[in-house]
């Protein structure tokens, strides 16, 4: 079959299996499969595949109609226009985390070469750190996160990108037995309610970790650890950010300030949900 052939077939498995805008969807999915950028399926619609890539191709569309994203089926992400690849230990990034670098980078403003220390709590598969460092050419940072095979993937994204020299991942729960001093502190703790597992789409409740999602009976559990950890590795007029879920804001805002916090900013995310809230110590 042809990729015109292929691309009409996959439309029509995607589209009945209820994905939004399954033309587009599939063009991704072929291009995806083939390895080849998406405009070759646009330029070259008599190309074709062969038995090896016919059969890749039948496999992910199976895959992504039971549900499965896209990113886990190629098992890499961009995230702040850097890649990032992903295995089953990893939260697959989502461009609302942005707002956690966007935050970070207004806060520094013009001092993007200061020597800044980062510390990155549940590190994933790294995209904050990974990107932070990326933007700060003279930083350095330290991802933690509890899971052995989350931070064999953040190491490799680290070198992925280039900033392996700068970066260094340990196991730990949270802040830990942690000592030092960090100018930033940033996290995407798990923030979903437990009650709530059964409203998320089958894309996240199917294949993201569930450990990387949920945050307890309110979604709260992460940031009250936080809080209490996090107090005496931050430096003076150091800044403390973490991702929000939506309708958090206020109480994380108060579990911060009883710990003896003071909030900085509040940022939106492009739906405009307050996504990002970020701290300081109060000082008299």
């Amino acid at each position: 079959m042809t990729l015109k052939e292929w691309r009409q077939l996959g439309s029509e498995i995607l589209s009945k299996a209820g994905l939004a805008d399954a033309p587009q969807e599939a063009k991704w999915l072929l291009a995806a499969a083939i390895g080849r950028d998406s405009s070759f399926i646009t330029l070259n619609p008599s190309y074709l595949v062969s038995a090896v890539e016919e059969q890749k191709i039948q496999e992910w569309l199976n895959r992504r109609s039971e549900g499965e994203p896209l990113s886990r089926l190629k098992g890499r992400r961009e995230f702040w226009s850097l890649p990032f690849y992903l295995n089953e230990h990893t939260l697959d990034p989502r461009s609302d985390t942005e707002v956690l670098i966007e935050g970070v980078l207004k806060w520094v403003g013009e001092q993007k070469a200061a020597p800044w220390t980062i510390l990155d709590l549940g590190t994933g598969s790294g995209c904050i750190l990974i990107s932070l460092l990326h933007e700060l050419p003279n930083a350095i940072g330290v991802g933690v996160d509890i899971n052995e095979g989350a931070l064999s993937m953040a190491l490799h994204n680290a070198i992925l990108n280039g900033v392996n020299l700068r970066a260094s991942f340990r196991q730990g729960n949270w802040a830990e037995n942690l000592k030092g001093s960090f100018d930033i502190i940033v996290s995407n703790p798990p923030y979903i309610p437990l009650a709530h597992k059964d409203t998320l789409s089958k894309d996240v409740v199917s294949f993201d970790p569930p450990q990387t999602l949920f945050g307890g009976e309110d979604g709260l559990m992460c940031y009250r650890i936080l809080a209490q950890e996090i107090k005496p590795l931050l430096a003076p007029r150091g800044l403390a950010i973490f991702e929000l879920g939506e309708g958090q804001r206020k109480d994380v805002e108060i579990l911060f300030q009883q710990a003896g916090f003071k909030s900085l900013f509040t940022l939106f995310d492009l739906a405009g949900i307050e996504r990002a809230i970020g701290f300081d110590l109060f000082r008299n």
